[in-house]
């Protein structure tokens, strides 16, 4: 059997570099970058006025009161008298600066009355066509004012009087209208048939 061959310097210097070599391939194979997921973040105060700059740049009020929307049967000359009410309290001094802030001061109105007072405000109506000419209008109203409005409706059923709250919103608007021409002399003005989104001093 041959002896083993006897491994010269050069033998032993080519394996020192080869296990170098190695070495530094495996120190520089690329390592998957570790992502670390970001927590969510609250909205800011900026992100929570966006919705109100949109309104804005879109020409609309921005709404800063609760509102609920609210059916009323309206005449057309109701809802006129109703438009020229609103103009003639706010030549008058009123705060109401829009038609439906208008509606809500009207039922605000109406139902710190007591139910022997609106029912004689009720008495004192024209009485209804027995041909429907008129509509049902929908009207954002404050909240505040509509859930007076409730408590008045349910007021009234101790004297017996069951209205909706159609009925008893158109109530209020005619009490509002009759209250507003004695403030303007007798008269109401002619509203346009647009009305302005709000009106400014």
């Amino acid at each position: 059997m041959a002896a083993p061959k006897r491994r010269t310097l050069a033998d032993r210097n080519n394996e020192a570099i080869n296990r170098e070599d190695k070495q530094a391939i495996k120190e520089a194979a690329p390592v998957a970058p570790v992502v670390q997921e970001e927590p969510a973040m609250s909205p800011t105060p900026e992100a929570k006025t966006e919705a109100p700059k949109r309104a804005k740049a879109a020409g609309r009020p921005v709404r800063t009161i609760d509102v609920t929307r609210v059916g009323i049967y309206l005449t057309p000359e109701q809802f006129i008298n109703s438009k020229a009410a609103y103009l003639a309290d706010w030549n008058n001094g009123g705060e109401a600066n829009t038609f439906t802030n208008w509606i809500g001061e009207a039922l605000t109105t109406h139902a710190k009355r007591n139910p022997k007072e609106r029912q004689k405000n009720a008495i004192q109506r024209p009485a209804r066509a027995e041909k429907r000419t008129g509509s049902s209008r929908s009207f954002n109203v404050p909240t505040e004012a509509v859930q007076k409005m409730r408590a008045a409706i349910n007021e009234e059923h101790a004297i017996e009087r069951w209205l909706s709250d159609s009925a008893w919103c158109g109530e209020a608007l005619d009490a509002a209208i009759h209250a507003a021409q004695e403030r303007n002399g007798g008269t109401l003005p002619t509203p346009p048939e647009r009305l302005p989104n709000r009106l400014t001093r």
